[in-house]
């Protein structure tokens, strides 16, 4: 049988574990992840939503099966003793724009969305104003709203993967990715940093923002780069009536959390890094809070932490592909944020990929690695996180 290694045992690798365990071929695979606690790892510091809103026929499509195998997950992840419970709840997202161009980019996006069986409505400001009435909208001039977006525990739902993976037969190494060897332009071994090598038929990089550490192995440079995304917890004295998730097209975006809200601020510059800057939300964030919203004018900063998107540079959707000067070798990263919501999609994909012969479920063929090469962007022209 096919020997495949997986550089990577985040929430991508162990979807994609899952799915080729699902088809049969657990034996065949070995998934390497370097910290099991997944300290550093993107998808436990992420913030969990199942956004349904894109504006590339492929993500929508994506996040339509997230959406389906989150809401019901015991029903679609089974392997062993699967006690992990996402606990997916619906909280709607409202996507906030203005502007001609704002209005007609927001106009055509709701239109794909239906299309594809999407529940999205166009809310003027009267109707914002009139639902959530604590919200001045003053920079907008219309909204999408779709109410049946999710929200997920990110780090049960990896978790939830990997032992069902686990329960089906994958076998997770605690080891680094430190060398391929090639042979006759194919991979043939994996070289670990613990001194073992592994035999391999495909080597999958899922490895996330060090993805490229991996592809630079056989020669493939990738435009993808860590860049750092903060998320503030506070607490609002006054309370105010439920809202969605709710993100400005300038990238304000605010949701509950707990008892209270998070906000999110994406440092522009690439690089790991680290430490809470602080000074983003007192000087920045909460200006920007309390102008949209009088309730937040006096609010309680209670915490927050940081990840890093794997971040595609050429356009912010991810390469899921096979690389043409090393065919056994395939890249699924640079999900530039939405690799938790449309990580069971891409494990499904990948799994179809090698076993066969191509994507079956979702056409993703156009993110390929060939636009990358050409330089050609596949823009989504909607909200990006």
């Amino acid at each position: 049988m096919e020997r495949i290694v997986i550089a990577g045992g985040g929430i991508m690798g162990s979807c994609i574990a899952y799915y080729l365990a699902l088809a049969g071929a657990a034996s065949a695979v070995t998934v390497l992840e370097p910290d099991p606690t997944y300290e550093f790892a993107a998808t436990p510091r992420a913030v969990g939503g199942i956004r349904l809103q894109h504006a590339l026929r492929e993500n929508v499509e994506m996040s339509l099966y997230g959406d389906q195998v989150y809401s019901a997950f015991a029903e679609h992840v089974r392997g062993g003793k699967v006690e992990f419970d996402p606990q997916f709840r619906r909280r709607g997202y409202l996507y906030q724009v203005r502007g001609p161009a704002g209005i007609a980019a927001l106009e055509a996006n709701v239109r794909l969305q239906r299309e594809l069986g999407v529940e999205v409505d166009i809310l003027d400001v009267v109707e914002l104003r009139r639902r959530y009435p604590s919200f001045r909208f003053a920079d907008v001039d219309c909204a999408a709203l779709s109410p049946a977006d999710g929200q997920v525990d990110p780090y049960a739902a990896l978790m939830g993967f990997r032992k069902a993976a686990e329960g089906l037969g994958i076998a997770y190494l605690k080891d680094r990715l430190a060398g391929l060897e090639l042979s006759g332009g194919l991979v043939r071994q994996a070289r670990l940093a613990s001194g073992v090598s592994l035999p391999v038929d495909t080597l999958i990089n899922v490895a996330n923002c060090w993805a490229p550490e991996i592809c630079a192995m056989v020669g493939m440079s990738v435009p993808i780069e860590p860049v750092r995304r903060q998320q503030f917890y506070f607490l609002a004295q006054q309370q105010i009536e439920p809202i969605p998730a709710m993100r400005h097209m300038d990238g304000l975006s605010v949701r509950t959390h707990q008892d209270g809200y998070i906000v999110g601020a994406t440092n522009p510059r690439a690089g790991f890094d680290w430490e809470m800057a602080h000074e983003v939300f007192e000087n920045v964030l909460w200006p920007q809070l309390a102008e949209q919203c009088g309730a937040f004018e006096a609010i309680k900063l209670k915490g927050g932490w940081l990840g890093h998107y794997d971040m595609n540079r050429l356009d912010g959707n991810p390469i899921i592909d096979r690389f043409d000067k090393v065919p056994n070798f395939i890249l699924a990263a640079g999900f530039s944020g939405h690799g938790l919501m449309h990580a069971p999609a891409v494990g499904r994909a990948v799994k179809e990929l090698i076993l066969d012969g191509g994507f079956r479920s979702i056409d993703l063929s156009r993110l390929s690695w060939r636009r990358v090469v050409e330089g050609q962007p596949l823009a989504d022209d909607g909200p990006t996180a």
